[in-house]
């Protein structure tokens, strides 16, 4: 296990995110921050991120079903399941697909030599432990404790505190 440890910190500071995942991680935290939808503007906005852009994002996590869209005047997006049914796994592979730390340009199999295949098989195994590292940690975790209508309802309410 520590050498495992060990390898990801060595790797992990090469290892890059998207930026289609990057903005979809911070779409999806924020609507799980609000109490009602949140239109495409309203939430480029509020994260700084290009509308465009998002809206694409938004898509791709509404066939994943990550998100939902809500019509009418109220109307915006949502999220489509439960905040602790939402891992950060999800969403990354919702934009991006499965995580490739190294691919082989001829493929995985057959190996010319044997050393190729023991090192495939460290990435592999690298990739599996992100894999679950991230199914592991739910987006009602990376929301904070107290959001604007609880610190409203602990200001009103000297006792909840």
């Amino acid at each position: 296990m520590l050498k495992q440890t060990i390898l990801i910190r060595i790797y992990y500071w090469r290892m890059k995110v998207s930026r289609k995942a990057y903005y979809g991680l911070r779409a999806v935290l924020a609507l799980a921050q609000s109490a009602k939808a949140l239109s495409i503007h309203t939430l480029a906005t509020s994260e700084n991120l290009p509308e465009d852009y998002l809206e694409k994002i938004l898509q791709n996590l509404r066939r994943a079903e990550i998100v939902k869209a809500k019509k009418g005047t109220t109307g915006g997006y949502i999220l489509a399941r439960a905040k602790q049914e939402i891992c950060v796994w999800d969403v990354l592979y919702a934009l991006d697909g499965p995580m490739k730390i190294f691919s082989p340009t001829k493929g995985d199999l057959p190996c010319l030599h044997v050393s190729h295949c023991q090192t495939n098989q460290v990435w592999r195994t690298l990739e599996k432990e992100i894999e679950k590292t991230l199914s592991n940690i739910t987006i009602e975790q990376l929301t904070p404790r107290n959001t604007k209508a609880q610190m409203t309802n602990s200001k009103s309410n000297p006792k909840s505190k």
